[in-house]
């Protein structure tokens, strides 16, 4: 594992980063999961775009994105909710 802790550590970095450039919005505690579902698809759609587009920056900001949306669907699902 030790051989992916670079990795992690740099997207978790950019999950933190985007989590506190978020914080304005709040918590999840209000949505649904369809909801946020659909925000992932726009996601990876974005950060298909940032691929395309050759945009290293954006890559890892959006791929941050991505995993935040994974992130708050596998909370709500820890949580029961819907």
């Amino acid at each position: 594992m030790r051989a992916y802790e670079p990795d992690l550590r740099r997207m978790f970095d950019a999950m933190i980063y985007k989590l506190r450039k978020n914080a304005h919005k709040g918590k999840w505690d209000h949505g649904r999961t369809a909801e946020y579902v659909a925000h992932l698809r726009e996601e990876v759609t974005e950060l298909a775009n940032a691929v395309e587009d050759r945009n290293t920056v954006e890559m890892i900001l959006e791929a941050a994105d991505v995993a935040n949306m994974a992130l708050i669907l596998c909370a709500m699902a820890i949580d029961g909710r819907e």
